[in-house]
């Protein structure tokens, strides 16, 4: 990370991946809302992340991350600020993908980060936007937890980068939603926060 950050105080970045949406044929991924159930699971994991303080709360532009961001803000009173560069892999020109095509092309994706396998970015483009909106959220933020609502892909390619997770084998054990928390500044993962009782690897 080239953010600078402040070493006297203790901060944590947490990576929460949007609830649950309403998945619908006609519309891109991008502009999917959350499902009754994705709301009802927002609040779970809101309850969940009660302990921690985060300074602010950010999310992508895309309505579920929104609207799950707004669920768990309302636990600790505050506001949701959306941030370019958050977004998800950008398939704004795919139409509907049955999933298991899906996840066959995604397996793709991630074991060829350089090429442009689906959608409008690569792997590694995706991930370099990525990291440099958190790295510019984390900037402006020099004290207190930092909360991030965003997307599985994205979120994968950043945590891989700077865990040695393998991508995919990751990628699969995400949940909607889950949380993701990591020390400032050394990126080392601390903890997988989920609404289920299922354990996923640290």
């Amino acid at each position: 990370m080239n953010a600078t950050f402040n070493k006297n105080s203790v901060q944590r970045l947490i990576l929460v991946r949007h609830s649950l949406p309403e998945k619908i044929a006609k519309l891109p991924a991008r502009d999917w809302p959350l499902s009754a159930e994705g709301r009802e699971r927002s609040e779970l994991l809101a309850q969940r992340l009660a302990n921690f303080q985060p300074s602010t709360i950010t999310a992508s532009n895309e309505p579920k991350a929104i609207e799950t961001a707004q669920i768990i803000a309302q636990k600790f009173n505050q506001s949701v600020e959306v941030f370019a560069g958050l977004n998800e892999h950008n398939r704004s020109n795919l139409s509907f993908i049955e999933e298991k095509k899906f996840i066959e092309t995604l397996t793709t994706f991630f074991t060829t980060p350089d090429e442009l396998v689906m959608g409008l970015e690569t792997a590694t483009q995706a991930h370099q936007r990525f990291q440099q909106a958190v790295e510019n959220i984390i900037a402006k933020t020099p004290t207190g937890d930092v909360m991030i609502v965003s997307h599985g892909t994205v979120m994968t390619l950043f945590i891989a980068a700077f865990t040695g997770k393998q991508p995919f084998h990751f990628w699969q054990q995400l949940e909607h939603p889950m949380a993701i928390v990591l020390a400032l500044p050394n990126l080392k993962l601390l903890e997988i926060i989920t609404v289920k009782s299922r354990q996923i690897e640290v």
